[in-house]
């Protein structure tokens, strides 16, 4: 089965055996690209027509608006097949994430905690330009507390370092920095 990226009007399968522009599909046939046409069974098209079709069809997929954090993450499987498989830091009892200066711009910082024996989880954390490195680490507190729950504590050290700390009786874990779209804004992830 073939995955496939969807814009609009024009569907782009990953796997190139077949392209669709707007309802009509045209496909390789041989070395040539073709179009069916309504009399005969297909016409020929110009292989520098085709190159143009798929330039414009991709800079309309880069001008399209950023998809929101939770639908992203539904789709991050398709982009990184090999998410699970990547290789984990030593988990630990405790992680500190550091934030350093204040957002430039809007963003999104992202993080991916994998519990031992457990399949890894994403937490996004939104920011807003402006919002100074306390402001961020509150943020990233309430958000992962709400995603690991009572099995762990989210704490804010120093007004803008998050200490978690694995609860009595709950697995080590570790903490990954996936990204950090947010301009100037730092983030260190270490165990402590």
């Amino acid at each position: 089965m073939a995955a496939h990226l969807t814009c609009r009007c024009v569907e782009i399968p990953i796997t190139a055996a077949q392209i669709f522009r707007c309802g009509r599909p045209f496909f390789m046939q041989g070395s040539r690209w073709v179009v069916p046409s309504a009399n005969s069974g297909a016409s020929s098209m110009n292989p520098q027509v085709i190159r143009s079709t798929l330039a414009v069809v991709l800079v309309a997929l880069c001008a399209l608006p950023a998809p929101d954090a939770p639908a992203h993450a539904q789709f991050a499987p398709l982009f990184m097949p090999n998410a699970n498989q990547a290789p984990r830091p030593e988990p630990a009892e405790r992680w500190r994430l550091e934030f350093h200066d204040a957002a430039d711009s809007d963003g999104i910082i992202s993080f991916r905690l994998w519990v031992q024996e457990e399949s890894p989880m994403h937490v996004d954390v939104p920011i807003r330009k402006g919002e100074s490195d306390r402001e961020i680490a509150r943020a990233a507190r309430d958000a992962l507390a709400n995603r690991l729950g009572e099995r762990y504590a989210a704490v804010v050290v120093d007004g803008e370092d998050v200490v978690i700390t694995a609860q009595r009786g709950s697995p080590r874990f570790t903490v990954e920095l996936l990204r950090d779209t947010a301009r100037d804004v730092d983030v260190d992830v270490d165990r402590d």
